[in-house]
C-alpha cells in the first residue's frame, strides 16, 4: 500500500511524501486505518517501485507480489549455484525458500526486502564473474534500505581502496546518481519533500516504532532514555567489522565473507523487520549446500536442527503473537546458529 500510493503520486505529479494525499489515495484503494501508511524509504527507492504505481491497486499489488516471488525464487537459485560452484539447477534452494518464515511473511506483508536479496545476489553474481562496474551498480540497490546491511558499506569502501577497484565504486555511483535524479523528474521538490515528513510531530517515525531489534528490546525491558544502551549494539559491530577486516583483507572473498557482514548488520541494525530477514539467504545456502557435499546426513549437524527449530518456533508463535517487537531474538538466533554452523565446517571440513 505504502509503496503502490507514493509512486501513484510521484507518476502523476503528486508528493510521494505527503501524508494527506497518500491518506486520499490508500483509503478508497481499502486503507483502514486511521492514519496513512508512509513510505519512509529514500527517494531514490522509487525508481523500484514507480512501475507498480502506474496500475490501479488490486493490478499493482498482483504485480508486486509476483515480482518478488521471481525475484525470491531467481536469487535462491543463483545464490545455489554461486556457492555450489554449479550451473546445474536444483529444487533444494526453491524448497529452502518457501519453507522460510521470514519469506513467507515478505509476502504477506509485501515488503521491499526482496529487492535487497536479489542486490546481493546480484552482487555476487556480478564479482564472480569479475563484472566489476555492474558488480558496484548491483550495491546501488542495497541502499533502498542504507541503514539496514551498513556495515556492508563499511566493507565495501574499505575493499575498493584497498584493491583499487575505481571500475566498481563507478558503477555504483553513476547508478546510484541516476536513481537519485530520476524522481527529481516527476518532482523537482521531492527530497525537500522528504525531509519534510521527518519535520511533522505527529506522525510517528521510524525511530519511534518498536521494532524486532536490539534497540527496542532495550527500550521495553530496560526503559526509554538510555540512548547509549540503545546504539551499543550497533556501535560494538562497527569495531567489530573494522577488526574483522584487518584479520582478512589480504585474503578476503565475498562469498566467504558475505553471510557474516549481513548477519550481525541486520542483528545490530537500530531499525529492521523480521521480512528483512530474507537478506540471510546467502548464509542459509552456503550451509545447505556444506551440508549436503559431506557423507554426514544433512540431519547430523547441529546448525540445520536448530535451524529447523527456529523456523518452525517462528511459525508457531505466529498463530498467537502478531506484534513485531517480540521476534526481537530472531535475528540474534539465526546468527548463532550461523557461527555453530562455521565451527562445523572447522570441524568436519571446508567445501
Amino acid at each position: 500500500m505504502e509503496y503502490w500510493a507514493a509512486s501513484r503520486l510521484l507518476a502523476f505529479g503528486g508528493n510521494p511524501y505527503s501524508p494527506e494525499a497518500l491518506f486520499s489515495l490508500q483509503q478508497p484503494a481499502g486503507w483502514d486505518g486511521a492514519a496513512p501508511v508512509i513510505m519512509w524509504n529514500p527517494p531514490w527507492t522509487l525508481l523500484f517501485t514507480l512501475p507498480f504505481g502506474l496500475f490501479n491497486y488490486t493490478t499493482g499489488q498482483f504485480c508486486w507480489l509476483l515480482a518478488h516471488v521471481s525475484l525470491i525464487l531467481i536469487s535462491v537459485q543463483q545464490l545455489w549455484r554461486i556457492y555450489g560452484n554449479t550451473a546445474v539447477p536444483s529444487r533444494l534452494p526453491w524448497l529452502l525458500a518457501l519453507t522460510y518464515v521470514p519469506a513467507v511473511f515478505v509476502l504477506i506483508n509485501g515488503q521491499i526486502s526482496p529487492v535487497i536479496l536479489a542486490g546481493l545476489t546480484a552482487f555476487l553474481y556480478f564479482e564472480r564473474k569479475q563484472k566489476w562496474f555492474a558488480m558496484g551498480a548491483s550495491a546501488t540497490v542495497l541502499s533502498v534500505k542504507p541503514h539496514l546491511l551498513y556495515l556492508f558499506w563499511i566493507v565495501f569502501l574499505l575493499w575498493i581502496w584497498k584493491n583499487r577497484q575505481w571500475r566498481v565504486i563507478s558503477g555504483t555511483v553513476l547508478i546510484g546518481l541516476s536513481a537519485a535524479l530520476i524522481p527529481l523528474l516527476f518532482d523537482p521538490q521531492i527530497y525537500f519533500q522528504y525531509f519534510a515528513l521527518y519535520t511533522i510531530s505527529d506522525i510517528p517515525g521510524p525511530l519511534d516504532w518498536l521494532t524486532p531489534t536490539l534497540r527496542s528490546a532495550v527500550r521495553v525491558f530496560i526503559g526509554p532514555g538510555h540512548t547509549w544502551l540503545e546504539f551499543a549494539p550497533s556501535i560494538v559491530a562497527v569495531a567489530w567489522v573494522l577488526y574483522y577486516w584487518q584479520q582478512y583483507k589480504h585474503g578476503w572473498q565475498w562469498r566467504e565473507q558475505l553471510p557474516l557482514i549481513v548477519l550481525v548488520s541486520v542483528v545490530s541494525s537500530f531499525f529492521a523487520w523480521t521480512s528483512d530477514q530474507v537478506a540471510f539467504y546467502p548464509a542459509i545456502i552456503e550451509a545447505a549446500i556444506w551440508m549436503r557435499q559431506k557423507p554426514i546426513p544433512w540431519h547430523a549437524f547441529w546448525a540445520a536442527r536448530i535451524y529447523i527449530a527456529i523456523n518452525a518456533c517462528h511459525a508457531v508463535l505466529r498463530i498467537w503473537v502478531a506484534d513485531e517487537l517480540w521476534y526481537f531474538w530472531l535475528a540474534p538466533a539465526f546468527f548463532a546458529n550461523y557461527l555453530i554452523f562455521r565451527w562445523e565446517v572447522k570441524k568436519n571440513g571446508p567445501l
